[in-house]
């Protein structure tokens, strides 16, 4: 068996006395990583150790955190200079990590609350949460983090679950494109329309609003932003998911390596927009981790001339791809839709067939 690490995002069902509870302590916490930002910048100090001796009386006597909450805030700080140590990192967004001694989470009979410590002591919430969310909680918790989204309160459980062993050996290629978002050699397939026109929406909203430029518009962008993301991540979660439950027990998904596609592929200059904001990477890694769980083995191959390649006579040939959606081969006229062609050329990448041949320029 191997061992997995999962994010399971739940709603806190507030009660107002303890929901301002938690929201005075994420403020006080935000302020307090802010307060170690400005010490860490100005004396040159990222390691967290160091900090600690810098920053941590004063951040219990100015802003009351727990002593757990006041390592955590140290901790955040140190771990956002380790990639940009060039200007003062200012903490805006309203949330705060939490590990094993600032939180609990309590099971009883299917009931799940969660117990968490605050500036005015603990505080006890009930969880809002589908059964899906409940089989995941019942493993082994590693932490948490607070969040808040308008009005609401979610904590981000961090579990640890075992995996079965993937096994596998019937191979099922993934084409990931634009117009269809993931077509499968297994015959899968999810089309792409509504979705390019919705997210065409979204970006000429976003146009206008900054073309606008005031202070309203820019808080206007800010929520628009999280909205588009959370409809972008549900729409790959159904996706990803609604192909994984496709699969059967021998199964093997063959993925495209992604490195460097922004820069491999090239796009016209008014596709460009959708193109580059599209999640490709994303929607193969929820596949990934998705088929993990039910052991299905993932491999990633080089998708290069698998738009090109007849899997009937193996001819490659630029010339073989006719549209976006036809392919048909130049030299035996086979024919069929092109995203489908390459998820069959994906399948025999994967199993190793012909592969000093297949997909290679003559």
């Amino acid at each position: 068996m191997m061992e997995a690490i999962k994010t399971v995002v739940c709603k806190l069902r507030e009660m107002e006395e303890e929901a301002e509870k938690i929201r005075e302590t994420a403020i006080a916490f935000r302020d307090a990583c802010n307060y170690i930002s400005e010490v860490a910048f100005t004396k040159r100090c990222f390691n967290s150790v160091a900090l600690h001796h810098f920053t941590y009386r004063t951040v219990r006597e100015r802003y009351k955190l727990p002593a757990n909450l006041a390592v955590r805030a140290r901790d955040r700080v140190a771990k956002s200079y380790k990639q940009n140590r060039h200007r003062q990192h200012k903490f805006r967004q309203l949330s705060m990590d939490l590990d094993k001694k600032l939180f609990t989470l309590l099971r009883n009979n299917g009931d799940f609350r969660i117990s968490i410590a605050t500036l005015h002591g603990r505080v006890k919430l009930a969880l809002d949460i589908g059964d899906y969310q409940r089989q995941l909680l019942n493993n082994p918790v590693r932490d948490a983090k607070i969040t808040f989204r308008d009005d609401d309160i979610y904590v981000h459980i961090t579990v640890r679950y075992e995996l079965p062993d993937p096994e596998g050996s019937n191979y099922v290629g993934v084409d990931i494109g634009e117009r269809n978002i993931l077509v499968a050699s297994n015959g899968f397939k999810r089309k792409g329309g509504d979705i390019k026109a919705k997210r065409e929406h979204y970006r000429k909203q976003r146009q206008t609003l900054q073309k606008i430029g005031t202070s309203s518009a820019k808080r206007k962008l800010k929520r628009l932003s999280g909205k588009e993301n959370r409809w972008a991540n549900t729409v790959l979660h159904q996706i990803s998911r609604e192909f994984v439950d496709s699969l059967k027990e021998g199964d093997v998904v063959v993925l495209e390596d992604l490195t460097g596609i922004r820069d491999r592929v090239k796009r016209r200059k008014n596709d460009r927009a959708n193109f580059h904001s599209w999640a490709f990477r994303k929607l193969s890694t929820m596949i990934e981790y998705k088929c993990s769980e039910r052991g299905i083995p993932v491999i990633r191959v080089d998708p290069a001339y698998t738009s090109q390649h007849c899997p009937r006579c193996g001819v490659i040939d630029k010339r073989n791809r006719r549209t976006q959606a036809l392919f048909r081969c130049i030299n035996c006229g086979f024919q069929d839709n092109a995203d489908l062609v390459a998820s069959m050329n994906l399948s025999e990448l994967g199993a190793g067939s012909n592969s000093q041949g297949c997909c290679q320029p003559a």
